[in-house]
C-alpha cells in the first residue's frame, strides 16, 4: 500500500516577512513558492525585497525556516 503524503500549509503570497542576512535584517513580501519541500520550513519561497540596494537582486529565494512573519 502506498503511503499518502500529508498536505501542509505554505506561507501565503503577500505575507510580509523578514530574515537575517549577515549583520542586517532583510524585509520583503512573499511572491510565491520557488521549490516545494516536504514541509513549510524546507520549502523555498520567492521573496520580493522592499529594501534592496543597487546591485542586489529584487527577488530572493529563502527557505521557510529562514523567514519570520513581519508584525
Amino acid at each position: 500500500m502506498a503511503k499518502e503524503k500529508k498536505a501542509f500549509e505554505t506561507i501565503p503570497v503577500g505575507t510580509s516577512v523578514t530574515w537575517h542576512y549577515r549583520s542586517a535584517i532583510g524585509h520583503g513580501t512573499v511572491t510565491g513558492v520557488y521549490k516545494m519541500g516536504t514541509n513549510a520550513a524546507n520549502t523555498m519561497y520567492s521573496v520580493k525585497q522592499t529594501d534592496h540596494h543597487e546591485g542586489e537582486a529584487a527577488i530572493l529565494h529563502h527557505t521557510g525556516k529562514a523567514l519570520s512573519k513581519k508584525e
